[in-house]
């Protein structure tokens, strides 16, 4: 029996965590291009004394921009780069400092626009973010962006 690979994306601090993990399409057959970009998909999170986990749909182009905008905070290493959704679910702003620290600021809500929400931090250096954005490369190859989807 073989295994299904996860494809996910991680932030991490210690043992703190954030990880998006990518499960399927949600709309497999649909045949427009708002329908077909959806992921169906699971996030897990320890902050603190908070943990917990909640499914979520996701649009696919929201992991590419974050990974162009991660990639090009990597080179400067002072910016900013923003994973937003739609649904308002998941809110990640990284900030970098120029100098190789990165903080990010993470907002979760288990159900869109009326759920619970938790606001927290996470901090890394730079030798974190090629991981990171090989991470969201991985979610883009096997669920693809089309030009259209852009």
């Amino acid at each position: 029996m073989t295994q299904k690979e996860i494809i996910f994306f991680e932030l991490k601090e210690g043992g703190d965590f954030l990880r998006i993990e990518v499960i399927r399409l949600a709309h497999p057959h649909a045949k427009d291009d708002w329908d077909h970009r959806w992921v169906k998909s699971n996030v897990s999170l320890k902050a603190g004394g908070f943990s917990g986990q909640f499914a979520c749909d996701l649009m696919i182009s929201d992991f590419q921009i974050f990974k162009e905008q991660l990639s090009a905070l990597y080179e400067k290493m002072d910016g900013i780069a923003i994973f937003s959704t739609v649904e308002e679910q998941i809110d990640i702003k990284i900030k970098g400092d120029g100098l190789g620290h990165f903080e990010a600021q993470c907002k979760v809500m288990d159900s869109p626009g009326t759920g619970n929400s938790l606001d927290f931090e996470l901090e890394f250096d730079q030798t974190f973010i090629p991981q990171i954005v090989n991470q969201l490369e991985k979610v883009i190859q096997t669920f693809p962006v089309s030009a259209s989807q852009k």
